[in-house]
């Protein structure tokens, strides 16, 4: 696990790349604190900062082979054994036991061919002499990140956004389209579409080169999950299959030549992988929980995470988490990322990670559980659009209860197309909140959300053929999972601390895909017909009438304490609303009556109500993306442009 840069110029007599290489290499040193290494010819130049996992003596980077190609890879593979005999096969001779060698042996066999055989978390880089190009890849899911800007004099990637600005000619201009939609969804990408203007990331599952004289081409996909097939395994078949494939995806993560342990909340994800772990790791796998010890248990879950630990006999560790700390963790997060926060939590994940890098430097995590196996209560909100284009069938008696239910969660009963419900649904902040804290100068420059709109509307599109509820599972797999994975990556990576995600097995996401929304996510038994018309989404959930992940429960029923097999979800919570009304409501104050940045994008009157507002929990969310793009532009003296954002 590691950080890389590089910078690749196509004119004739390029400048010299390194002192901006370097500047960038500086900002990765807690992603790679074991070693780092610059290699550069004509017109190139990568760079790499190591965290040392496998091979230790042999995986130095920038890694060189035939021909004077060059490697600088960042991520594990997983499937290494069995690349290298496949490549032994084919006449390829290694000099290392690092998953380097292969990854880039593979690539000069294969090509880009090489990327669906791979089973691992990856984000490389290699030049190719033979072609006098650049060629970058990012894994199925996109556990690692990779960005990337086009300028005049080079085009430049790096692991982060931070090390990217320290480029020269990566300017700190935000994009108002990339800034929009993180005020609506807290999420740092749209698309390949980054915070900053010209800034773009490499989607996941996607590949992309540049050569000398021609501009970079157009992302190709190697991988995508696959529709949902006409015959489906039945289920208890496809829970073996779970059972199977999770087992055999955490047996691989638990090859390390350094210690190794996990990340336990106490929840199903996480202890299903205890579980595993527990047998299956060559030494000792020591847990790790953390939580707020101030306010309600509604903010740590240690007694689950000490049934969990002591069901398996591993030692764990709880972490009580202080109120103080957070500011200073905040701002060291957004400086090593280079984004705003996107939720609450990624502070704790860092802590999390932190307290295990004094015993460990790898760290297994259940994070994706939720976007593969359906366990959000949003992806049944599904169900509420469909029911609602049938209410002019309903009898009356049926359609006014159905009708009231709706107006409780969504202010209407009627919603103009899937894409719509969608946004009412999962954005954090609705259109309506946002525009009236914004200046009226932005609305009009945005066209109204015009470009991030289309964006909804086209992915949409593309899964017309998908029924609602398995199109929002497609959907939060793409735009929650990336998230969520950045900010575990991110969170880990400044602790200096591989985070590994075996539910993101590609192998296990492509079964889980062809299966039906039905074995993911359904009516718990017993609700009656009256009872469900009753309800929308959330009060269902409210009630425990909706049962998620049923797959995953099922395929480990025998495997997990049943009390953990049946609680509700909890997603690591943060009494941030608390503090923000409370101890940081000085800060939230001052940053968003005096920030550059607040003072050109919110009107003033809103900000008065906003802060007068605090106590409210929804103020306190409203006020969490704005808070965080006010830091953010504090830290990079982020700008913010002029012309036409869209």
């Amino acid at each position: 696990m590691c950080g890389i840069a590089g910078a690749f110029a196509p004119q004739p007599n390029p400048p010299d790349l390194r002192p901006g290489l370097e500047r960038a290499l500086v900002r990765l040193e807690r992603r790679g604190p074991d070693g780092g290494g610059v290699a550069s010819g004509k017109g190139w130049a990568f760079g790499h900062r190591r965290l040392a996992i496998i091979d230790l003596a042999g995986g130095a980077q920038p890694f060189t082979g035939p021909g004077g190609a060059a490697l600088t890879y960042n991520g594990e593979l997983y499937n290494t054994r069995e690349l290298r005999e496949e490549l032994r096969s084919a006449g390829w001779t290694f000099t290392t036991a690092s998953d380097t060698e292969v990854v880039l042996k593979a690539w000069l066999a294969w090509g880009p061919e090489c990327l669906p055989r791979f089973n691992g978390m990856f984000a490389f880089a290699v030049y190719d002499p033979s072609r006098d190009s650049v060629f970058l890849a990012r894994d199925h899911l996109g556990i690692k990140p990779l960005f990337h800007h086009t300028g005049p004099v080079a085009f430049h990637f790096a692991s982060t956004l931070a090390a990217l600005l320290a480029f020269p000619g990566v300017d700190a201009v935000a994009d108002p389209v990339g800034v929009s939609h993180y005020l609506s969804t807290t999420k740092v990408v749209l698309g390949t579409r980054t915070l900053i203007r010209g800034v773009s990331c490499l989607e996941p599952g996607t590949w992309m080169e540049v050569r000398r004289g021609r501009p970079p081409s157009a992302p190709a996909r190697y991988w995508s999950p696959p529709a949902v097939s006409p015959e489906p395994l039945p289920f208890a078949e496809a829970a073996a299959r779970v059972r199977e494939l999770v087992g055999d995806s955490v047996r691989r993560q638990l090859v390390s030549d350094v210690p190794l342990g996990g990340f336990l909340s106490g929840g199903l994800d996480s202890t299903v992988i205890a579980s595993l772990a527990s047998r299956h790791s060559p030494r000792p796998y020591h847990a790790y929980s953390v939580g707020y010890a101030e306010g309600s248990d509604a903010y740590q879950e240690w007694d689950y995470a000490r049934e969990a630990a002591a069901a398996y006999g591993l030692a764990c560790d709880v972490i009580p988490l202080r109120r103080e700390d957070y500011p200073g963790d905040w701002r060291l997060l957004i400086a090593e990322k280079g984004q705003p926060l996107s939720t609450p939590n990624e502070v704790g994940i860092y802590r999390l990670a932190r307290a295990l890098k004094s015993d460990s430097t790898v760290a297994l995590s259940g994070e994706g559980a939720d976007e593969v196996f359906g366990g959000y209560s949003v992806y049944f909100s599904a169900h509420d659009y469909e029911r609602s284009r049938g209410l002019d069938r309903m009898a009356p008696e049926g359609r006014a209860s159905l009708s009231a239910a709706l107006k409780r969660m969504y202010g209407t009963d009627r919603f103009g197309s899937l894409t719509d419900h969608f946004i009412r649904t999962v954005f954090w902040m609705g259109s309506g909140a946002k525009f009236a804290l914004l200046r009226p100068q932005w609305r009009e420059a945005l066209r109204d959300d015009e470009t991030l709109l289309r964006h909804y509307l086209g992915r949409f599109e593309d899964l017309r053929d998908l029924s609602p509820f398995d199109a929002y599972l497609r959907m939060i797999l793409e735009k929650n999972l990336e998230n969520l994975l950045f900010r575990l990556d991110s969170s880990t990576m400044a602790a200096s601390v591989e985070g590994r995600v075996p539910f993101t097995d590609p192998r296990l996401v492509s079964l889980l895909f062809s299966l039906p929304g039905s074995y993911k996510m359904a009516w718990a038994p017993g609700v009656a017909e009256e009872q469900r018309l009753g309800v929308n989404t959330a009060e269902a959930e409210a009630q425990g009438w909706i049962t998620g992940k049923l797959l995953l429960r099922a395929a480990f029923a025998d495997a997990v304490p049943e009390r953990i097999l049946k609680r509700p979800k909890m997603s690591f919570p943060v009494p941030f609303r608390e503090w923000f009304a409370g101890p940081m409501r000085p800060l939230v104050e001052s940053l968003l009556r005096e920030n550059p940045w607040a003072r050109d994008w919110l009107a003033p009157a809103a900000v008065d109500a906003l802060v007068a507002g605090l106590n409210q929990p929804h103020q306190a969310l409203l006020a969490w993306p704005l808070v965080n793009l006010c830091l953010w532009q504090q830290e990079f003296g982020v700008s913010w442009g002029s012309g036409n954002p869209n």
